[in-house]
């Protein structure tokens, strides 16, 4: 596995031993070689089995204070929330295969592929195949997203906006993103799902 564009990689081994414990065979065998990373320049990052920091923590999106199932209806508590790309979006392992959850509305899509093919297909194309489109414009308009943010976009990618709409990007510390998708979602989507 060669990830371009790293800007973040843990340097501390597997500081949750606790939740490793209950993570997928083939997600253990990765953390055993990369235990968290952030590639393609901020557009994907795979979560460690670590304590600290919080935003690169397993545990706090799986089983945390603020687990993504708590807030998601379409999410299961045994779900695994592994990844997330550059605006929020998540990739979770479902029964071995992944599956993304659109953090704006909740839909969750099976993405056909198990973990390890999921890793080789956003190598092979990360724009494409992790919808790195406004990530792409980011950068080549303002500049890098750090580890620990994501990209806030106003207004949101799920809006019904006219054509020639111009989005406002800016990177957020990715806490302070993932509780805004979730209070987006409660207020305009829970309730329909």
């Amino acid at each position: 596995m060669e990830f371009k564009g790293v800007t973040y990689i843990e340097q501390q081994g597997i500081t949750d031993e606790e939740i490793f414990e209950f993570i997928p065979d083939d997600l253990a065998e990765f953390y055993e070689e990369i235990n968290g990373i952030i590639a393609f320049q901020g557009g994907l990052q795979i979560r460690g089995c670590v304590k600290e920091p919080r935003w690169n923590s397993l545990y706090e999106a799986w089983k945390g204070e603020n687990a993504l199932y708590k807030t998601y209806t379409n999410l299961y508590e045994e779900d695994v929330p592994f990844a997330q790309d550059c605006m929020g979006d998540q990739y979770f392992l479902r029964e071995e295969m992944v599956w993304i959850l659109q953090a704006e509305t909740g839909e969750v899509f099976d993405l056909e592929v198990d973990f390890f093919d999921f890793i080789d297909e956003a190598i092979e194309d990360p724009v494409e195949f992790l919808s790195l489109h406004p990530l792409v414009q980011y950068i080549s308009e303002e500049g890098e997203l750090d580890p620990g943010q994501l990209l806030s976009c106003m207004p949101p990618l799920c809006e019904d906006v006219p054509e020639d709409t111009e989005y406002i990007m800016k990177p957020v510390d990715t806490e302070e993103r993932l509780a805004w998708l979730a209070e987006y979602y409660k207020k305009n989507y829970a309730s329909g799902q």
